[in-house]
């Protein structure tokens, strides 16, 4: 099994075509480490909502486990800074959780739409270069195959 996650999940190959992009041993288990714990968890919760969820990637640098808290506390200005990029991804990200907690759907006028999961894995990226559509990164065979659970 060990050779099998690392030879076969995260092989040690470090021209960054790998998970997560690694290039060296560290960043190799980092890749490891944040499948298992932390990405591939949000991918089997809309897998077991039948995808038909809303789920997005924050990816504001530097997009580490948490980072979007202080975005979804943000207590500034009431209109976008066009100065602070991250002040318009903050107001969003609060638009989508109260209009989803309203109605059940993130969607309303002023914001991007957000489209539900879906069949095509589909997740709402926030960055500070803008919002956008993308595929689950974690919609893989590594996620996939940890959901197994056959390293008990």
């Amino acid at each position: 099994m060990v050779d099998y996650i690392t030879n076969v999940l995260y092989p040690p190959i470090f021209d960054g075509s790998q998970a997560m992009s690694y290039t060296n041993q560290i960043a190799r288990a980092a890749a490891l480490d944040s499948e298992l714990i932390f990405t591939c968890n949000t991918f089997y919760l809309d897998k077991a909502y039948a995808n038909t969820t809303y789920s997005y990637f924050f990816t504001v640098p530097p997009a580490l486990h948490g980072s979007d808290i202080a975005y979804t506390y943000y207590n500034g200005p009431t209109d976008p800074d066009p100065v602070d990029p991250s002040a318009s991804v903050a107001i969003a990200l609060q638009e989508y959780i109260t209009h989803f907690a309203e109605t059940g759907s993130p969607n309303q006028p002023g914001v991007p739409s957000f489209v539900m999961y879906g069949a095509n894995a589909t997740v709402q990226n926030l960055n500070i270069t803008g919002i956008t559509e993308q595929m689950d990164p974690a919609a893989n065979q590594r996620c996939n195959w940890w959901q197994r659970v056959l390293y008990q």
